[in-house]
This record gives structure tokens, sequence and C-alpha cells, in this order.
């Protein structure tokens, strides 16, 4: 467990970078989890529920030898690592007061995890019923400011289980978020056996694709930035809807000449709120070559820079914006491309591609202007073989003045 990268999850910096590539950005809806929005109160609507699900779950628990007392003496021990885990002052909070927050907001992870993974029958339908209210929460749970320690819910879902229980924790969270995604790109097994830090990076690693190591090419140390859409299309670069296990899965088809990629919808449920956050923690937990998402985000934002890139890839049927205009779309991706390092890129697993793709752009650029020869001549052929009639006229000047010069000046 990387505690340095713990401490940096939720810290004024990466609230910060957040507020930069989500302007709208305000914080969760519903529920807190952690110190940063605790006993705020707009969010006291969820507080009943919490203490309901710890019920819940104490009702079974109890008849095991584990009660809430036993909750507390698993998290007490670990209270200097969970204020490790904040880099912004916890001395508002005493020691027995963050213990019972991180006991029951943790509890009520799990069991809400339990419930909806039908792990344990449904204790508390009116917030399991309520689309709107179960749609916040799932949001909620995976903005950045508003995360609990992993370990902590690692060691409460432990110490609750039942025997009859055969889901990980791991399982349960990502059977809980991927219902947010849509489209052929949805995930639909887990594709990396590593631990995050909290439920959103948690949630991230489970996006990131297996197969990180593509087609090996000469690199240089400095990666160029793609083009647009609009300007690979025009020198004979295409793209199509590429079925896959994550919308992070691009491929670039080198002998096809076509870039192949998931299909994703952008609107206020999913994606343009998932994206930021996630990018925000990758760019503050100081790992290069695990910013796979912002890898991802700037590749896309290096596609759109205009409402005719958005039009463009949406004929393709590579995105989907529900309640977005094209003009939004274009800005929702350039501005994250902005605050974003292109450093990034480098080391995460889309460095081959797009090392592949701008060596493709060398071959296109010639096959560009070789188009641009034929086209002009098929639509004006004269005016075309003017134009190398004046080729040929400076070629002839050039060897005659050469000639008149050999004979003045002999060798």
């Amino acid at each position: 467990m990387n505690q340095q990268a713990e401490a940096d999850v939720a810290s004024s910096e990466s609230l910060r970078r957040l507020a930069e590539v989500l302007p709208r950005h305000a914080g969760p809806r519903i529920v807190s989890i952690g110190l940063y929005h605790h006993g705020e109160s707009q969010l006291e609507m969820i507080q009943g529920p919490k203490w309901r699900y710890l019920h819940a779950m104490l009702g079974r628990t109890q008849l095991l030898g584990v009660r809430l007392v036993n909750l507390i003496d698993v998290v007490a021990p670990k209270e200097r690592m969970i204020r490790q885990c904040y880099s912004e002052s916890t001395d508002n909070f005493s020691g027995p007061n963050l213990v019972r927050m991180m006991v029951l907001d943790g509890c009520f992870i799990i069991e809400l995890l339990r419930q909806v993974g039908r792990a344990v029958p449904h204790m508390d339908r009116p917030l399991l019923c309520n689309t709107y209210v179960k749609a916040c929460v799932m949001q909620d749970l995976l903005r950045l400011e508003n995360q609990a320690p992993y370990f902590v819910l690692k060691d409460l879902f432990e110490t609750t289980i039942v025997p009859e229980a055969t889901s990980s924790l791991a399982d349960l969270i990502f059977n809980f978020f991927i219902c947010i995604l849509k489209g052929p790109g949805n995930v639909r097994e887990r594709r990396i056996n590593r631990k995050g830090v909290h439920l959103l990076d948690e949630f991230r690693l489970s996006l990131i694709p297996s197969d990180q190591q593509d087609n090996q090419v000469n690199k240089s140390p400095s990666i160029p930035m793609i083009i647009s859409a609009s300007e690979l299309r025009r020198v004979g670069i295409g793209f199509k809807q590429r079925e896959a296990n994550t919308f992070l899965e691009i491929k670039f088809d080198r002998k096809r000449r076509i870039i192949g990629i998931p299909k994703i919808t952008i609107d206020d449920d999913d994606l343009n709120w998932i994206l930021p956050n996630m990018v925000a923690f990758e760019q503050c937990c100081g790992c290069r070559n695990d910013s796979h998402v912002t890898a991802y985000a700037m590749f896309m934002g290096s596609l759109i820079h205009t409402v005719d890139d958005v039009q463009l890839l949406h004929k393709c049927k590579v995105i989907s914006n529900h309640g977005m205009s094209n003009r939004e779309f274009a800005r929702f991706f350039n501005d994250i491309r902005k605050v974003a390092p292109f450093e990034l890129v480098e080391e995460s697993y889309l460095e081959s591609q797009f090392a592949i793709l701008n060596e493709s752009l060398k071959c296109g650029q010639a096959y560009h202007c070789r188009a641009q020869l034929l086209n002009t001549f098929h639509d004006n052929p004269w005016s075309a073989l003017s134009g190398l009639a004046v080729v040929l006229t400076l070629v002839g000047i050039i060897q005659t003045v050469y000639v008149v010069l050999q004979y003045h000046y002999p060798k």
C-alpha cells in the first residue's frame, strides 16, 4: 500500500485540479464519506440510512459474536494511519470521533455494496428503489474528496463477512459502479489484480486494460501531440466504434489506417464527472506510469478540438453526447487537455498507440499531398497540366543556365 499516494488523494491541491477540469464541481449532493464534508447540513438525509445499514449488518454478525465494539476495536489501532491519509488537518476530530465516523461510513458502504450485489437481503428499499437517490449516492461515492481509506473498508468487510458470502470486496465494488458506464464499452470483468487506495481508485484500476504492452515502435523521448480528428481524416485515417471490455481500449489498425475507439456517452450522469475525478487523482498521486485515464483524456482531447471533430466522431458512432451540445462536448475534453501535462502519456498504456499513430502520420501526409494533386488533376486537368508546365519550364531554364556557366567557366 502506497501511503504517500493515500496522503495526497484528497489534498487541497487535488481538489484545486479537480475544480480546473470540472468547473461545475460542487461536492457531494446526498452523502458524505470521510472528513471533508462531514456534518454539512445538506448531506444529513443519508445519516439515518447509515445507521439502519449498520444495524442491519450487526443483526447478522452478532450471531457470530461480532458486535459494534468489535468493529471499533478493528479500526481504532489504525487511527494514525487514517489521519495520514488526509493531507488537510484532522485536529477537529478526536480519536474516538474519528474512529466512530470511519466505522459508520465504512459499514454503510459495505452494506450498500452487499445489498445491491444481492449478497444480503435488501433492508432499505426506499434508498435502493429511488432511481435519483441511488444515482446520486453512486456519484458521491466516486467523488475525489468523498473517500475513506481502502484498508478501513477491507478490515470492516473481513470482520463482518458471513460464512455463506462468496463475493469479494473488489467484485462488489466493481459490480456496483459498472452500471454507470453505457454502451459497448462496458467492462465485463476486472482487468487488473491490484488494490486501490479508495473506492474511486479501485474502480479506476478495474477499467485499465490488461494488455498494456502494445506493438513496440521506435519512440522518441518526447511523444509529439497527435492532430485533431478532422485533420486525421483528411490524411486518410478513419475512425470506427470498437467492441472492448473497457472504454479505455483504443487501438490503431496500422494496415487499415483506422482508429478503433469504444463508444462513450458524456452527460451529467457518467463520464462527465467520473473522468475529471480520476484525472485529478492521477495527477496528484505522483505515479507517472499509472496515469492511464489521464492518457485517455489527453488522447480524446487531442482528437476533439472543434465542433467539426465532435460531429465526425458522432457520425462514426464513437461518441454520444446526451444532454450536451457539440460545443460543450468539445470544451469538456479541451479543458481536461489543457490542465493535464502531456508528459503523463509517457509510460501509460496508450504510449505505443500515440507513437504508432504519429509514425503513420508521416506516411499519411505524403498520401495527402499525392491525393491533393490527383484531385486537382481530376477536377481541372488543364490547371494541373499548366502547373506542371511551369515546373518543367523552370527546370529547363536552370539546365540552360548550367550549360552556359559550364561554357564560360570550364573546369
